[in-house]
């Protein structure tokens, strides 16, 4: 068959992907190309070439272009992950990646009979799914590219492809969140959590930039509320709001220090016996 060869080198040319880069980012761009490479090639081969047959087209379509398109959609939806993910809050990563998870399993969703339809190896319907003579009418929902390719495109043959690389994908996404899940788990910072109110821990961090114990006071309260937020595993709040609250109160405004303060006191006394 004369995509034989285009897809022979494609095969080397990711086998030496899978060695050749450090970061998922620059292999991502890479496999893009090379995909795309061999997309180009096997356009070229057709247009000049043609099919001999309607199975022949079939075959191409069902099981060929998917080999070259399928690391197509999951390279490029790696790249994209990889630039808008989260830079530094491991539990915002987390979230990333089950929202891209759930898109996959969104996209599953509406494609189950034809999944079912590949999957149970059917074929009564491939004239109509793999030929480009219905190309243009098929109710599917299109996906992107909204324009398709008539000399190079069927009804399906993308939507099979993008099955096949969006479940490579998600198999990204699952040792992603696995490495990511055991980092946090080793840091320890799921074995810490804030008990007390969010005032309290509002008043905590105010006090820690105000005294300066935190890089020399340097760091603003957003950065503090953040970072010791995150390892505390603190919910969300307005601390703006609630500072300002602490503030108007009518009893003691830094009642968490003092009580604080009082708590140690009593536990240094019990400890020399000092209660008894």
């Amino acid at each position: 068959m004369f995509y034989t060869s285009i897809i022979n080198e494609f095969n080397v040319k990711l086998e030496r992907l899978e060695v050749s880069y450090e970061t998922e980012l620059k292999k991502a761009a890479a496999g893009i190309r090379i995909a795309s490479w061999a997309l180009d090639a096997l356009k070229e081969q057709i247009v000049g070439k043609g099919f001999v047959s309607l199975q022949e087209e079939i075959s191409f379509f069902r099981t060929v272009k998917c080999v070259p398109m399928k690391y197509l959609i999951h390279f490029t939806e790696i790249r994209s992950c990889e630039l808008r993910m989260p830079k530094s809050d491991v539990k915002a990563k987390l979230a990333f990646l089950d929202k891209q998870i759930e898109k996959v399993n969104q996209f599953f969703g509406r494609h189950t009979e034809f999944l079912l339809y590949m999957e149970q190896g059917y074929s009564h319907f491939d004239e109509y799914y793999f030929t480009r003579k219905n190309l243009h009418n098929n109710p599917v929902v299109k996906s992107y590219p909204y324009y398709k390719d008539s000399i190079f495109n069927t009804s399906h043959d993308e939507i099979w492809a993008r099955i096949k690389g969006l479940a490579m994908y998600a198999n990204y996404l699952r040792k992603k969140k696995e490495q990511l899940t055991s980092k946090l788990q080793k840091s320890g910072f799921d074995k810490l959590k804030w008990t007390g109110s969010y005032a309290a821990f509002v008043e905590l961090v105010y006090g820690l930039q105000a005294i300066g114990y935190l890089n020399q006071g340097n760091h603003n309260i957003k950065l503090i509320m953040e970072v010791l937020g995150e390892v505390l595993q603190v919910p969300k709040g307005n601390h703006s709001r609630t500072y300002n609250e602490l503030k108007s109160r009518k009893s003691s405004r830094i009642k968490f220090f003092e009580e604080v303060g009082e708590k140690l006191l009593d536990k240094m006394d019990n400890e020399d016996g000092l209660n008894d």
